[in-house]
């Protein structure tokens, strides 16, 4: 099955990825994003959505979730394709014609050519052992809370013992009802100005408890807790579990056109073009003598590899283009007289 033919594929939907969709439908390409998730924002939408990010061109401060929004508006009103739970694991190049076919578990997309905006790779959540929650999971059990509104005034219980939970808890204090966080251990692993945060908050804190067991009783969730020398339960409407994710960027040394990787980078040249002819890769991936991973690096990067690419399919269209010089209206790029 073949979903689409595109110009462009990108591949990742986090804040690099939906800037380079932008800016590539800026410049008149079709574009398609792929993404293995349920929606866009990467790993800043879905690991610390209400973290402060204070290294954002243009922002004093702003957090993953409203950045991820706002990069999702701007490229969508110039109406790129999205492909979203979608995984790619495969990308061919066939030279008699000129085209990539990235193979997914939804069917088969063709681009002339593809960017990599995938960070440090796909990625999945840590889930319960043993299968715990399965039976509730996206209905009372949660991986990605990218949401909060949705647990206003309900009873929450976060599970982890990192960042992301301790923000997580946080987040949600003066939204639910009453937020729980349970760890292993006594200690947190979080940035001290949060701990702080933690110490003074109304959220209650269960530790060291493990979860071994959850149940529904009553629309609620009954969530039992083990200890080395203790046990305790706690009933909520919602548990959310924030262990961390699973990071895999070796998927792209298994594509039949593979680039070259060095210390889980894609080499790249000064246009951004991988040792495959066509593949780009921008944002974390990519890697270069002297290169700082940051989200306005990619920034940077995502109009190098789009200007090669448009010398290459469109040269008549590669001149610079300037925001002085057009307003964008109804989806549509107007030239300003």
């Amino acid at each position: 099955m073949t979903m689409s033919d595109t110009q462009v594929a990108i591949i990742g939907a986090g804040p690099v990825g939906l800037y380079a969709a932008f800016y590539a439908r800026l410049r008149g390409l079709d574009v398609t994003v792929v993404d293995s998730l349920s929606s866009s924002g990467g790993q800043v939408a879905h690991l610390y959505p209400q973290k402060e990010l204070l290294d954002i061109p243009g922002f004093v401060s702003i957090d993953g979730q409203q950045l991820t929004q706002q990069l999702y508006q701007q490229a969508a009103q110039l109406a790129p394709h999205f492909k979203f739970n979608t995984t790619v694991t495969d990308v061919r190049y066939d030279e008699a014609d000129a085209q990539f076919t990235l193979v997914t578990d939804q069917g088969e997309l063709t681009a002339q050519k593809v960017i990599l905006a995938i960070g440090r790779g796909a990625f999945e959540p840590k889930r319960l052992p043993n299968d715990l929650g399965a039976a509730y999971e996206g209905d009372g059990v949660y991986y990605v809370a990218d949401d909060l509104q949705k647990f206003a005034g309900r009873d929450v219980l976060v599970a982890g013992g990192g960042d992301s939970a301790v923000d997580q808890a946080l987040a949600l204090e003066p939204i639910a009802n009453q937020v729980y966080l349970t760890h292993r251990r006594d200690n947190f692993r979080a940035m001290a100005y949060t701990l702080d945060q933690l110490a003074t908050s109304n959220v209650r804190m269960l530790t060291p408890f493990s979860i071994s067991e959850i149940e529904r009783v009553d629309e609620k969730l009954v969530v039992q807790l083990m200890g080395a020398d203790a046990t305790d339960s706690v009933v909520v409407d919602d548990l959310i579990v924030s262990y961390g994710f699973r990071s895999d960027a070796q998927l792209v040394e298994a594509w039949t056109s593979h680039p070259k990787i060095e210390r889980q980078h894609c080499v790249v040249a000064r246009t951004m073009e991988t040792t495959v002819p066509g593949l780009y890769a921008v944002g974390d991936i990519a890697g270069y003598p002297g290169k700082t991973d940051l989200i306005a690096t990619g920034f940077g990067e995502a109009p190098l590899a789009i200007h090669d690419i448009l010398m290459q399919l469109a040269p008549e269209n590669a001149g610079p283009l300037h925001s002085s010089g057009f307003t964008i209206k109804d989806g549509q790029i107007d030239q300003l007289k």
